[in-house]
């Protein structure tokens, strides 16, 4: 009789018998999947298991913006126009030439028309916007929605950005001769603007960091390594996009923005209320258009998500590069006075984005740091791309790397540069080697808002302070490599010495 102990055993070797077997069988499916792009005739690299073609970009100790750089250098220097990557085990079409690129944003956008972000109404209602929408319901909130972001919408929500402006200044001065953190400043400045222009309120984070408000907003982008691998072992390791799930999942984010914007709308439409900001558009467009109450949050929720860390980053950059080149800097700022006067409050709307200083050292900001250093789209039908033997299939993912195409030396001589003038009016851009916005109909649709509240910030900052470099941050800013979030953002801030002026 066999007894106990010996039971055990046998069943503890049976045990890891299956499990090796497992283990075994699924790493000879991932050296199948491996396959997918030679069976394609497309150029690869070296995908690995577990991780395919992300190396050190999967444990946090690359950040995946670099490591996609590398691979676009590669692949480039290889003399391919396009090549098959691997997320973990799912295939990606990987576009490399401004060509190949054009023609999944512009010229064949009909195959392409999704960004393929993670997007669910019913279980995740805040990512049911714009930004993840497909197909037909994105065409219909974009032909809605598009009239919302003219000049001259833009120009009704000008003096809440002056108000805020306005506060900034105010804060800063007493920082005289101190070495401050810019990024975290800027970040409250644009979310004070933006909570404003979104949900209607004054959300005083400037003066007060640790109001309800902040703290929900730092809830967004906060995401823990385990929240990573419970939306991985949710949604499938297949497409990059379903990462933005992690920041429009969490219940209490999700309760939070739902209770302020519908306590805002009831109190407007009680009350009479008209304001010049984005909630007011999309009220609008419910008594036009019949826009749902839902859709209202989940854009109002976007349009907050989206403008105020990328308008953020690109202030604390560009401060950051100017502290480091006082001649573009004393330059910017004898323009300004010289057309605009001291007294920031009084500039007006036209005036400020006419300025070619600012408009040039943005637009350099935002080639050397793209707040979304990569573009994501999805084939929604199957593909022949031209001139080739290759189809790429419905579903397929696709990743454009910004950082590689913006710090390539054969379009932008020198990259690592600060180098404004690359804008200037007698140089030539390689049309689809510049693209902070995205381009084609998916292009993105706040440019406008982005671009004005950038250039006000800069222009009253430039009038009244100084911009020094600091210790504490290095020349060449280090991308954080375990960020979880689509903005390219940077380890330990952007610290830079302030001088009153």
């Amino acid at each position: 009789m066999v007894s106990a102990f010996t039971f055990l055993l046998l069943l503890s070797e049976l045990l890891l018998v299956f499990l090796f077997s497992a283990t075994f069988a699924y790493y000879l499916y991932y050296i199948y999947c491996f396959n997918y792009w030679k069976k394609k005739n497309l150029p690869t690299l070296n995908p690995r298991f577990p991780v395919g073609d992300l190396g050190l970009a999967a444990w946090g100790k690359e950040s995946l913006f670099i490591r996609l750089q590398n691979i676009y250098n590669e692949i480039k220097s290889n003399g391919h126009k396009h090549g098959g990557l691997y997320f973990f085990n799912g295939p990606i079409y990987f576009p490399v030439h401004p060509e190949m690129v054009k023609r999944v944003l512009v010229s064949d956008f009909d195959h392409f028309v999704d960004r393929g972000m993670y997007e669910n109404s019913h279980k995740v209602p805040l990512s049911s916007h714009i930004f993840s929408m497909r197909g037909d319901q994105w065409r219909s909130i974009r032909t809605k929605m598009s009239p919302t972001f003219t000049s001259g919408k833009m120009k009704s929500m000008y003096n809440i950005v002056v108000k805020y402006c306005d506060n900034l200044v105010k804060v800063l001065e007493p920082l005289d001769g101190n070495e401050v953190d810019v990024k975290d400043v800027f970040r409250r400045f644009t979310c004070d603007i933006v909570g404003s222009t979104s949900f209607g309120i004054d959300c005083n984070s400037l003066n007060y960091p640790d109001t309800e408000f902040v703290r929900m907003v730092e809830r967004i982008f906060a995401h823990s390594v385990w929240k990573l691998l419970k939306v991985a072992f949710e949604e499938g390791l297949q497409n990059p996009g379903n990462i933005i799930k992690i920041s429009h999942s969490d219940k209490t984010v999700e309760q939070y923005f739902t209770n302020l914007v519908k306590e805002t709308v009831e109190y407007r439409d009680k009350n009479n209320v008209v304001r010049d900001d984005f909630l007011n558009i999309l009220i609008q467009l419910r008594d036009r258009e019949g826009m749902s109450f839902k859709e209202i949050v989940a854009q109002s929720f976007l349009f907050f998500t989206a403008g105020f860390e990328t308008s953020s980053l690109t202030l604390s950059y560009c401060i950051h590069e100017l502290a480091h080149n006082q001649e573009i800097q004393d330059s910017a700022r004898k323009e300004i006075a010289e057309k605009l006067g001291r007294d920031s409050s009084k500039y007006c709307y036209e005036d400020v984005l006419s300025l070619p200083c600012l408009d040039k050292m943005i637009k350099e900001t935002l080639r050397k740091y793209p707040p979304a250093a990569m573009l994501n789209r999805i084939c929604v039908k199957e593909y022949h791309i031209p001139n080739t033997d290759t189809v790429i299939e419905e579903g397929t993912p696709v990743v454009i790397s910004l950082l590689g195409l913006q710090r390539d030396p054969e379009y932008f001589s020198d990259p690592l540069k600060f180098d404004p003038e690359r804008f200037g009016t007698s140089n030539n851009i390689t049309p689809y080697t510049y693209l902070p916005f995205g381009d084609g109909p998916r292009n993105c649709i706040g440019l406008r808002f982005g671009y004005m509240q950038t250039k006000l910030g800069l222009a009253t900052l430039l009038n009244n302070f100084k911009f020094l470099p600091s210790i504490k941050t290095p020349r060449h800013l280090v991308i954080d490599p375990s960020t979880t979030t689509i903005a390219l953002n940077v380890l330990n801030g952007v610290h830079t010495k302030i001088i009153k002026i």
